[in-house]
């Protein structure tokens, strides 16, 4: 059975930054890409699946109040070290979220969502978060004849974890159910050392929640 994504994050944390940069995944094109018409200060912003923080520094450094929370203890650990006045919890995002309703402006989950089985119920918590007229920024992996493992939707790496896949219908369905306005972008994300191919994923910028 695979292994949950807090072992393998647990491992990472200590090299994450290096390691996200060497595999060639950017997460602030897609954070100033949906952000770009609306000032970051004084954002109440949800940093989802946080990792050691980089974004949620970022967002802080802008003028925005980040919250991180991540479902590695090592991460959030590494986070709150490297950051200052900025709160973090560990949290499985498979879980429903500590917060009350209509609690931020936007949600950010960048790089996380894979890892998640019912990301259904995840989008659908992202909702009753997020105040009225807030922002979803997330990133899902999709499967098809242009992705690693093509149209497997769900793949096992290295022996021992799991990436859920979705497809694109999925993911709009799943977003136009709770917001006014959905846009969805295919873009590139990490590369896989192993084959030297880049995973795929759906960008998702979902602005106003459905009444």
């Amino acid at each position: 059975m695979p292994e949950s994504p807090q072992s393998l994050f647990d491992a990472l944390a200590q090299d994450y930054e290096s390691m996200r940069r060497e595999l060639k995944w950017d997460p602030f094109v897609h954070i100033r890409e949906a952000f770009r018409d609306l000032p970051l200060k004084d954002l109440d912003i949800l940093d989802a699946g946080c990792g050691t923080g980089e974004c949620t520094r970022w967002l802080a450094q802008q003028g925005a109040n980040p919250y991180g929370i991540d479902i590695s203890d090592e991460m959030c650990f590494i986070a709150a070290d490297r950051s200052e006045n900025i709160p973090y919890l560990a949290h499985d995002l498979s879980e429903p979220l500590p917060f009350g309703d209509a609690r931020f402006d936007a949600v950010i989950a960048l790089g996380c969502l894979e890892y998640i089985e019912n990301i259904e119920d995840t989008v659908a918590e992202f909702a009753r978060v997020l105040k009225p007229n807030g922002l979803f920024l997330g990133c899902f992996e999709r499967y098809g004849d242009d992705c690693p493992g093509k149209n497997e939707k769900n793949v096992v790496f290295f022996d021992e974890w799991m990436r859920f896949r979705q497809s694109e219908n999925e993911v709009r369905q799943m977003h136009d159910k709770y917001f006014e306005s959905v846009d969805i972008t295919r873009v590139r994300g990490f590369l896989l050392e192993e084959t030297n191919e880049y995973t795929q994923y759906l960008r998702v910028i979902a602005k106003g929640l459905r009444k």
